[in-house]
């Protein structure tokens, strides 16, 4: 593993703090994963292009089911 330094404004470190204790995760834990997910988002590649489009046909297709079924329980 690589230690390295990261330095923050005084309110964005406040903040990051605020959030951990909430969340009971340690600061570099949430950096480490934040890193992660962000590198995850950046990594497109043909197959998780492909998933984000499937993604987004089945969330239109989902809302549309939402609305067929708001529109057929009586209120």
């Amino acid at each position: 593993m690589h230690t390295t330094t990261v330095r923050f404004p005084g309110e964005t470190w406040r903040l990051l703090k605020e959030v951990c204790e909430r969340d009971g995760i340690a600061t570099a834990q949430y950096i480490r994963e934040a890193t992660i997910a962000r590198l995850a988002q950046s990594a497109h590649t043909p197959q998780t292009e492909r998933l984000d489009r499937e993604m987004v046909e089945l969330r239109a297709r989902v809302e549309r089911i939402e609305r067929a079924l708001q529109r057929r329980i009586p209120r």
